[in-house]
């Protein structure tokens, strides 16, 4: 697991360092942001593993005479998976989503949507993330709250085109190409909405998500 994790982050690393030197403006600004998540999630995962350490010493053996004796370890109280505060649960949970670990991603929105309710960006990380697990019902319900509650065109083409996506994946084609144009109409820039709409249409292909395009919403 451990070693998806840093191969992907690599790569990411790599496409930084590959556009720095020539971005400007928006696009400098959007590989800091870049930057930011995955030094966070660098942190995060030195964190962790100093806490395994500190755990892990606990069962380092005493020597004795012709025996070992193991330090009992301090009991772990039962619970369900939980979450260490390491700072920003949004920032985490958009950098596991970067890292497309959605389910990591979605324990860590859930905990950031809760302690900001009306922000959207981090409503429409956790409604794509829920979308890759496959989770339609939890999607939809969030990308159906994003569109009446942002006045971002962008953002409300996104939510409307991972809308179309999930009525397609349900057969509901009449439904989904209703979507794709409203979408489309919201910003005529997205692509995906326009190649959905054709697939939908054929009923031949893939379709996609648009979740990338998130990152570019300011």
């Amino acid at each position: 697991m451990l070693q998806h994790v840093f191969e992907t982050m690599n790569e990411l690393l790599d496409e930084v360092i590959a556009q720095y030197p020539h971005a400007k403006g928006k696009q400098k600004q959007e590989l800091d942001h870049q930057v930011s998540l995955l030094r966070s999630m660098s942190d995060h995962i030195v964190e962790e593993w100093l806490r395994f350490e500190e755990r892990l010493s606990l069962l380092r053996p005493k020597v004795g005479k012709g025996s070992s004796v193991l330090v009992q370890p301090c009991p772990v109280k039962e619970s369900k998976i939980a979450i260490p505060d390491y700072g920003d649960p949004y920032q985490r949970g958009q950098g596991y989503y970067l890292l497309m670990m959605y389910k990591e991603a979605v324990l860590f929105l859930e905990q950031a949507a809760k302690n900001q309710p009306e922000n959207i960006e981090v409503r429409a990380y956790l409604a794509m993330s829920h979308l890759h697990l496959g989770n339609c019902q939890e999607a939809g319900h969030h990308f159906q709250l994003i569109i009446p509650l942002t006045d971002n065109n962008s953002m409300k083409a996104i939510a409307c085109n991972a809308l179309g996506c999930i009525h397609a994946k349900q057969h509901q084609f009449a439904q989904a190409e209703a979507c794709f144009l409203k979408a489309h109409e919201w910003d005529p820039a997205l692509p995906e909405p326009i190649m959905n709409l054709k697939v939908c249409q054929s009923k031949n292909g893939h379709f996609e998500l648009g979740g990338e395009h998130m990152m570019h919403i300011q």
